[in-house]
């Protein structure tokens, strides 16, 4: 059975973020803020260590890690899974918060408050996000058996990973598990044996 340990960091602060308004899978640059955050989570992977660095294909999570290898003066093998995306969020991608509660009340009213029954025409429900998530930890378990990986990743991913590996369900995952802050960081060991097992532990 192999361990492989994780530790899942959400990305830096953005310029969408400090205009509150939902980013999914489109991108805005980071913010001044969220580039002194990604210099100082250089001081994480002192501490961290990580044999290999995993990020989304977005560039925020990439941005991310890419200042803060720059400020460490050291090599890190980086690599991209398109598994640990941010959630789609269909038309409310670019849209401020307060818009969305006021133009989609009801889908609004469920995403936050009835996760499980959330649906909407070009987003993603929270059992996808979760699935394709979870697939993506799975797939780094295998590809680094016994290794140190820093994954940077986005909010509602994160999310709904720690909802699984806590064994959450869906419609009470936000009243129990609080989403990290930009650059913050969860430790989990995943252990995997050769029939994808897994037994998780936090």
């Amino acid at each position: 059975m192999n361990l492989t340990e994780f530790f899942l960091a959400r990305h830096a602060n953005t310029v969408w973020n400090s205009e509150r308004r939902f980013q999914g899978q489109k991108d805005s640059p980071l913010s001044p803020e969220g580039i002194r955050q990604s210099k100082a989570f250089s001081k994480t992977l002192d501490e961290i260590k990580p044999d290999v660095i995993v990020t989304s294909k977005l560039m925020r999570a990439k941005e991310t890690a890419r200042h803060a290898i720059e400020n460490t003066k050291k090599d890190y093998l980086v690599f991209e899974y398109e598994e640990l995306n941010e959630s789609a969020f269909g038309p409310w991608e670019g849209m401020k918060l307060e818009d969305v509660k006021r133009d989609y009340r009801e889908a609004f009213e469920k995403h936050r408050n009835a996760p499980h029954l959330f649906s909407m025409a070009g987003a993603e429900t929270y059992t996808q996000v979760q699935t394709r998530a979870i697939k993506g930890i799975k797939r780094i378990a295998r590809d680094f058996p016994e290794k140190r990986v820093l994954v940077v990743t986005h909010g509602l991913t994160l999310l709904c990973i720690l909802g699984y590996i806590r064994n959450i369900p869906l419609d009470i995952i936000r009243d129990k598990i609080d989403i990290p802050g930009n650059t913050e960081y969860i430790k989990i060991d995943w252990f995997e044996d050769g029939n994808e097992k897994c037994q998780k532990q936090d």
